[in-house]
């Protein structure tokens, strides 16, 4: 066994990152956005063209939305409104339509979860969700799992950060090398763990929003698992 490996059998807080980690989230941002050039190539517009601006105007707004369903509508409801003259009540229907879906779609653990989760709660691992966004749409979903009662707490943040890492250890009562993140997200799960000394376990997800996409600021430090199964081993849960 690697050292790398062997000091993840030591760790006293496992950290989950939720959307894309523990259930599907980016499936229905896909669709929205789907949802969303469709109505406008009926319009008229480009969707190639659309989807570039949406990536872009989506990244650009983080810095002062944070993260979250209602702020990426917001970012939709923009394009059309700057590029329809007239909008109409079906126009506006639509965007209702695709935001009713993005905020309530259900709730759909990815494989292996409940199982990995349920084993690692018997084993008597200390478990904590943390993830971004808007804090009701999150701690809906969060109460919606199924899977609430193996972790302490659920912990809301628009974004994550070093600082945000460090709160977090410090209102648990650890180091950093004693907990450990796991996500699927280098920008906003890896980085600013590891940035801080926090072990990191990166799970490797199709279609990870793009502007997630970067390199590990410390590839060494990164632990790459296909899924949640694979940490059972790393904490010694049979």
């Amino acid at each position: 066994m690697n050292t790398r490996n062997a000091k993840l059998r030591n760790i006293k807080l496992w950290i989950f990152d939720a959307d894309d980690t523990l259930w599907e989230s980016g499936l229905y941002f896909r669709r929205a956005e789907e949802d969303f050039t469709s109505l406008m190539h009926g319009l008229g517009f480009n969707p190639d063209e659309l989807r570039t601006e949406i990536h872009h105007r989506d990244i650009e707004r983080l810095s002062v939305t944070g993260y979250g369903a209602r702020p990426y509508m917001a970012t939709l409801r923009s394009i059309l409104e700057e590029r329809v003259d007239q909008i109409t009540p079906y126009m506006v229907d639509s965007l209702d339509y695709i935001s009713n879906c993005l905020l309530h779609h259900p709730l759909v653990l990815l494989p292996g979860v409940f199982d990995s989760l349920n084993r690692l709660f018997t084993a008597g691992k200390r478990m904590i969700v943390y993830t971004m966004g808007e804090q009701d749409h999150q701690r809906d979903k969060f109460n919606r799992s199924g899977i609430a009662d193996f972790f302490e707490h659920c912990t809301v943040v628009p974004v994550k950060t070093e600082n945000t890492m460090k709160k977090l250890l410090a209102s648990a009562g650890v180091t950093p090398d004693e907990a450990c993140m796991i996500g699927n997200s280098p920008r906003s799960d890896i980085n600013p763990a590891i940035g801080c000394g926090v072990n990191a376990l990166y799970i490797q997800r199709p279609f990870t929003w793009q502007a997630e996409q970067i390199e590990f600021a410390e590839p060494g430090l990164v632990t790459t698992v296909a899924g949640i199964a694979d940490i059972l081993p790393l904490a010694e849960v049979g």
